[in-house]
């Protein structure tokens, strides 16, 4: 019998994250140099599909894969500003037209680049987890992204923290502005993820 669950182990089925119970979003502040001032802003996938391979003591088995379209990405979703520490609400009409704003010609362009997405290449050790190396795709460019991650995990559950700050130039983009630049964005982002996963049938 021991023979069988040595072998079995070795075949582990992924975590399959959940969205539910799991945050996955960017935080998009305003520019404090720009002549307006503005607002921050959560930017929340409500929906998304991953796995992650994870055994303790064997980075090399290490293997992270997300996506989702990027009509899934919403703008300050419900109690999403606390996650980010922001006070205040955003009023729907407000996140209707960032939400606009976000996906249009001169952002994301979702019509064009439908789907985001990150894998996987390579895990290093790191105190308490992994960093996680990997391509984020967004705006149909792929950037390198290495992400410190703390990771716990039982073989039935799993869950996986951290953040990390990128600017809008690695995929192609520049910050959002208005008012002939009087009001815009701040170019760094900070992608903070929080993800549960569980193995089949758990």
């Amino acid at each position: 019998m021991s023979l069988l669950l040595t072998a079995l182990s070795a075949f582990a089925a992924p975590y399959a994250l959940e969205p539910d119970d799991s945050r996955l979003y960017v935080v998009v502040r305003y520019d404090r140099e720009a002549l307006v001032a503005g607002h921050d802003h959560v930017v929340a996938a409500t929906d998304f599909v991953g796995t992650v391979d994870w055994e303790e003591g064997d980075l090399a088995s290490c293997a992270v894969s997300i996506r989702f379209p990027v009509t899934a990405l919403a703008v300050d979703p419900l109690a999403s500003r606390g996650w980010a520490g922001l006070d205040g609400e955003t009023s729907d009409g407000d996140k209707k037209a960032i939400t606009k704003n976000m996906l249009g010609r001169h952002q994301l362009e979702g019509d064009m680049f439908p789907e985001v997405s990150f894998t996987s290449s390579k895990c290093e050790p790191a105190a308490g987890g992994a960093v996680v190396h990997g391509t984020l795709a967004i705006h149909g460019v792929g950037a390198p992204v290495a992400a410190k991650m703390r990771i716990e995990a039982d073989g039935e559950r799993l869950r996986a923290r951290g953040t990390f700050e990128m600017a809008h130039g690695a995929w192609g983009l520049v910050p959002f502005s208005a008012l002939l630049g009087s009001l815009r964005n701040a170019d760094p982002l900070t992608f903070v993820i929080d993800v549960v996963g569980r193995t089949p049938g758990t």
